[in-house]
């Protein structure tokens, strides 16, 4: 058994297991898509140092906006030891100082058409980095700042990541995905189809056969071996059916010789014992061939059919069994409708489930045929009952699960779901109020159509 059955869980799908992938292709890419940023920009020191200058400058402008000529103290950035920032007027006055005097050079006073100004030089094993940059119009903010630890470059290669990484990596990757996703979905829905299709699969029908779809050769090659496969499984079956009616067929012959033969014997147990064995035979030779005429049953020459002549008429003919078991049979007409569908196959219906009770009710009790009311069929007897938990059981071809020790081929009800279900209808078995075992029929509405005639 595979792993997934033995934990009770169902594996994932195709379109989540490619989904998940693409997910993870991208986070990939992405990871290496920021170091490679990272990597590239630790080695470029003048850039690193003129975003820092200008992150700083951000900052004491930022300050400025909020509280002007009183500028708060504006911290000195991590990993510098040594910081200090100026705002300079057009003359190059200092309106507003802060932090500890750090050695600028001296190109960078300012210049009313000088442009923005960065400068590095090592200062021991630190390195010193001052800046000029526009505050406005008119003003300059002057940036100075000793640095002794690379912790100082964090917020600017942060801000680089979000600027040139996140910003216009993250839509494209969910846009990509997407459109992916999307894609996947669409390749999978021939696949889908065919499941489907697959499931709506009966039985009775099997020259049923999947669409092929007009998607990818894989999946068309897959549609073609399923429906290869149908094909062998329908000669098979076909085989099957013809071997089980030629064979029916075919043992009737030496059974009605072996019935003439039997009467020449003396009477006696030997005799009475092959008697039943050779009955036995003789119903599992005919429900045999029910079995092949219920496979083979088409509606397309199907007619209308009274439930009440037929009651009548299968009542008639099965009277003498009854009689010999000392039973009673009863027709209880409720109202019954008729049926569009096959007189005779609704007939063996009837038979069967009345042949059911007389076999394995037990007792002496009467069996009631009940017709009606609509288009519906019931057998009822007052013996044991049902031993099943589930009912439905019963209905399996070769269950042999019995109400008391008669046996039999198990065939008899399978035989009776087959043409009901063929006729459109359904059948159930219940526990009958009052004791014994009740087998329901339901059909469809008969509706009367032109040249459809009553078969009475």
């Amino acid at each position: 058994m595979a792993e997934g059955g033995r934990h009770g869980r169902a594996p994932p799908s195709l379109f989540s297991q490619i989904a998940v992938r693409l997910a993870l292709v991208a986070l990939v890419f992405s990871l290496l898509n920021v170091g490679f940023v990272v990597a590239n920009y630790a080695l470029d020191h003048r850039a690193m140092s003129e975003d820092f200058v200008s992150q700083q400058a951000n900052r004491v402008a930022h300050a400025w906006s909020e509280r002007g000529p009183n500028l708060p103290e504006v911290a000195a950035p991590q990993g510098v030891s040594e910081w200090s920032f100026q705002i300079l007027d057009p003359a190059g006055r200092a309106v507003a100082t802060g932090g500890v005097a750090v050695k600028q050079p001296a190109s960078l006073s300012p210049d009313p058409n000088a442009l923005e100004r960065t400068f590095r030089d090592k200062a021991g094993e630190d390195v010193r980095i001052s800046g000029l940059r526009r505050l406005d119009g008119s003003r300059w903010v002057v940036v100075s700042a000793r640095i002794h630890s690379s912790t100082a470059y964090l917020p600017v290669i942060a801000s680089e990541l979000r600027d040139h990484v996140v910003v216009p990596l993250v839509p494209l990757t969910v846009l990509l995905l997407t459109f992916n996703v999307f894609v996947v979905r669409r390749m999978l829905t021939p696949l889908a189809t065919a499941a489907a299709e697959v499931d709506a699969l009966d039985p009775a029908r099997m020259d049923a056969r999947l669409s092929t779809p007009a998607s990818s050769r894989e999946v068309q090659a897959l549609v073609a071996a399923v429906n290869r496969a149908l094909e062998r499984l329908q000669r098979a079956m076909g085989l099957l059916k013809d071997f089980t009616a030629d064979a029916a067929h075919e043992l009737r012959t030496p059974l009605s010789v072996l019935q003439l033969r039997l009467h020449e014997l003396p009477e006696g147990e030997a005799k009475q014992s092959l008697r039943e064995e050779l009955k036995g035979m003789t119903r599992l030779v005919n429900q045999l061939l029910d079995l092949s005429q219920a496979e083979a049953l088409s509606m397309d020459d199907a007619q209308i059919v009274d439930l009440h002549a037929l009651a009548e008429e299968t009542l008639a003919r099965i009277a003498p069994l009854a009689f010999e078991q000392d039973r009673d049979l009863r027709l209880i007409d409720l109202g019954a409708s008729a049926v569009f569908g096959h007189y005779d196959a609704l007939g063996r219906v009837l038979r069967n489930l009345i042949e059911n009770a007389l076999r394995h009710a037990g007792g002496s009790g009467s069996i009631d045929v009940i017709i009606g009311p609509g288009p519906r069929l019931a057998v009822r007897d007052y013996g044991c009952g049902l031993e099943h938990t589930d009912p439905d059981l019963i209905f399996r071809r070769f269950s042999r699960r019995r109400r008391d020790g008669s046996d039999g081929a198990g065939l008899g009800l399978g035989i009776v779901r087959g043409i009901v279900e063929a006729h459109g209808g359904t059948i159930h078995a219940q526990n009958a109020e009052g004791g014994g075992a009740q087998f329901i029929c339901e059909f469809p509405c008969a509706q009367a159509v032109g040249h459809w005639q009553v078969k009475a």
